[in-house]
């Protein structure tokens, strides 16, 4: 009886380790909609795992034609929703956030991308502080989703 305590205590780690890391092991690619300024707005959504300790996840978002409003204006409130609703704490994850031409046109190409890096942090009262932003290259948002997207 005393060698299958062990196991269990294992087998209990273990599931608490998943339970908090929930995008860890499978990429996953959503459409993800939210309320805003009276009106439903739309992005499509990718989460990918990191090898970064500090923010093991990697969050790609895509601008969709259909939104009236760029999902960049109210960056803080959609990384805050989108967070609670993937089970996890924003300022534990790098956004990169990608426009091309279908962001703004349904029919065009892909066209120029844009790819935009933010990583957020909270402030004294818990609330979600402003990104800190950075331009990206197509060879670090290769890396940063494992050679998912180039």
């Amino acid at each position: 009886m005393r060698q299958a305590c062990p196991i269990l205590l294992v087998l209990l780690i273990a599931s608490a380790a998943l339970a908090v890391t929930p995008h860890a092991a499978t990429p996953t690619d959503t459409l993800f909609t939210w309320q805003t300024y009276g009106q439903d707005a739309r992005v499509r959504v990718q989460t990918f795992a990191s090898d970064d300790d500090k923010r093991p996840h990697t969050i790609v978002v895509d601008e969709l034609a259909s939104n009236n409003d760029l999902v960049t204006d109210d960056v803080r409130y959609f990384v805050d929703t989108l967070g609670r609703s993937l089970g996890l704490d924003p300022t534990q994850a790098t956004f990169v956030f990608r426009f091309n031409g279908q962001s703004f046109e349904e029919d065009a190409g892909d066209g120029k991308t844009l790819l935009l890096r933010a990583t957020f942090n909270r402030t004294k009262s818990g609330t979600m502080g402003s990104p800190s932003w950075r331009l990206l290259t197509r060879d670090e948002l290769a890396n940063l989703t494992d050679r998912a997207l180039y």
